[in-house]
């Protein structure tokens, strides 16, 4: 495993990132003003069809990490899971947006049920090895922290057009305000307009790493699945680290069907292409952050650890979130930007350091066990991450139930409660995060001692997490 990753490759590897921002975000961009704004999907309904496929297809991860681990052919461990995993994610992205607007409530929920469980099945198979091969790239305790940040910062100027998507939605639909009250069939058109290009974008920037990383030649996993995933779960500093990001991960989208209906009802009064407009800028600013705060975040970290650093983010985004009481603000509703930067710059920090850090605990894994098992923890990471998303979802729907917001046009009363809402939830899980970190054992020192104990001729001496 080399320590410095040559230019190409960190351009291919980082490629892959865009292709997996978009295809993770495509549906959160989307869902709501496409299935609950358009079509009158309840907004609880629409969180249980998200957030059961996501728990269905958990139990992929393990099975795709193992695989992918074990796999010998002559493109690697990797690069095959990768490549069959990003066509599948492709076609499903637009098909997600085929349903007709005279379907029910109930076929409603299921179509998008069915193909979104398809839809995560295929990202599985194409982020679990992805991140593998991210993980696995460097040796160098920084190096690899630079790596997660050039991916990162693909992934997010590329991004740029993701808060667009629902403006875009209405543009290719020609919807404007003079369009009257039923508006679905044109959203729907624009919405399929939108997830072909989306889809494309998302093949090619997927299977980028396939076809321009290389992989180190490493030794095979000798344990069983059942072993290997034990061993997995057994990791302490991998177990803190994951639970903190899906406090903070659950957090953020504990929001979902409320944000964009705050922005259309309490903000503009109904006017969803002042609305949309809004929320692509808020979008593009909050990107605009995250990718600033990137490189901020790679030094801090070299200087103060991860650990420290990880804590710094998830305040900055606290006070992202929190501010959202004070910019939230009718008469100017443009202050809502100052709160989306905020919160870029933190949120990001946050998932910065949780990839550099899954890094880490590959080495004590190996120090540990003597295996290299970068797809189990890619899988384990991807499945957690999963969990917390789904966690989110279904919080997101009681969340909105609890506010008394199902779809239409809210009352007064309901919507401060969503105000109320959109803060409290998220500050919650950003302090149990916060909290959970601070338990985490890797630091840089402690690193270099692993790196040492795993370099050639040097006598790898078991090491205890507890």
């Amino acid at each position: 495993m080399p320590s410095t990753v040559p230019i190409r490759q960190k351009l291919a590897w980082a490629l892959g990132s865009l292709g997996e921002n978009y295809a993770s975000q495509l549906i959160s961009a989307l869902v709501s003003p496409v299935y609950n704004i358009a079509l009158g999907l309840p907004a609880a309904l629409m969180a249980q069809a998200l957030a059961i496929p996501r728990f269905l297809d958990s139990f992929a991860e393990p099975a795709v990490g193992f695989l992918s681990d074990r796999t010998q052919s002559r493109w690697g461990r990797r690069r095959p899971f990768i490549l069959a995993g990003a066509l599948p994610l492709a076609v499903l992205g637009f098909f997600l947006w085929l349903p007709a607007p005279e379907w029910s409530q109930t076929r409603l929920a299921l179509y998008l049920g069915f193909i979104t469980l398809g839809y995560y099945l295929a990202y599985a198979v194409f982020v679990v090895p992805y991140r593998a091969l991210g993980l696995e790239l460097s040796a160098d305790y920084n190096e690899r922290t630079r790596v997660q940040g050039l991916g990162m910062l693909f992934g997010l100027i590329g991004g740029l057009g993701i808060p667009w998507l629902y403006k875009l939605c209405l543009f290719f639909g020609n919807v404007s305000a003079s369009s009257g009250p039923d508006t679905a069939p044109m959203v729907l058109d624009g919405a399929r307009q939108v997830g072909a290009w989306a889809a494309l974008l998302i093949f090619v920037c997927c299977s980028a790493p396939a076809f321009f990383c290389r992989e180190s030649a490493r030794s095979q996993n000798p344990l069983s699945l059942r072993n290997a995933v034990m061993e997995t779960l057994r990791n302490r500093p991998f177990r803190i680290m994951l639970l903190s990001r899906t406090f903070v991960l659950a957090a953020t989208f504990s929001t979902t069907t409320i944000y964009t209906p705050l922005l259309i009802h309490y903000l503009f009064g109904g006017d969803q292409d002042r609305a949309s407009t809004l929320q692509g800028l808020a979008g593009n600013i909050s990107f605009l952050g995250a990718a600033l705060g990137v490189p901020v975040h790679t030094f801090v970290s070299s200087k103060i650890g991860k650990r420290a650093a990880f804590l710094i983010c998830v305040a900055t985004a606290a006070v992202g979130t929190a501010s959202q009481w004070f910019t939230f603000h009718q008469a100017h509703p443009y202050r809502v930007l100052f709160s989306a930067f905020l919160f870029g710059v933190g949120i990001q920090g946050v998932w910065l350091m949780c990839q550099s850090m899954a890094a880490d605990v590959c080495d004590e894994d190996e120090l540990r066990t003597g295996t290299r098992r970068e797809g189990l923890y890619g899988a384990g990471y991807a499945l957690v991450e999963k969990l917390g998303v789904t966690a989110g979802f279904s919080l997101a729907g009681l969340v909105a139930a609890g506010c008394g917001y199902s779809a239409g046009t809210p009352s007064p009363s309901t919507l401060q409660a969503m105000r109320l809402a959109l803060i409290a939830f998220p500050l919650l899980g950003f302090a149990l995060g916060a909290l959970l970190i601070l338990r985490y054992p890797l630091s840089q020192k402690r690193m270099s001692e692993i790196r040492s104990q795993l370099a050639p001729g040097s006598p790898a001496q078991p090491h205890s997490d507890s």
